[in-house]
């Protein structure tokens, strides 16, 4: 597994842990208030983590099948993705 992928790897499992904490802090808002709101993000939240989870097993699994300009991609793709979510997580708790 290239350097790129590695770093995609590890991007894509911080945005999971990230989202974590999200589905936590909204399914307890959602707990709390019963606001569709906050049932809605935690179902995106959901969504959102089932995918990040599904892009390590597939780095894990299927990183050798992948061409060689790829991985600048998806690394720029998961980079911006977990400073999306890093920023929605601080915007969530503060």
């Amino acid at each position: 597994m290239s350097l790129l992928m590695e770093i995609s790897m590890y991007s894509a499992a911080l945005s999971a842990i990230l989202l974590l904490g999200l589905i936590a802090t909204y399914g307890r808002i959602y707990r709390d208030t019963r606001a569709q709101f906050s049932l809605g993000l935690t179902i995106f939240a959901l969504v959102l983590f089932a995918q990040n989870i599904l892009a390590v097993y597939s780095f894990i699994t299927m990183s050798n099948l992948i061409p060689d300009p790829m991985p600048a991609y998806l690394l720029g793709i998961n980079i911006t993705e977990v400073l999306g979510i890093a920023v929605l997580f601080r915007t969530t708790i503060r």
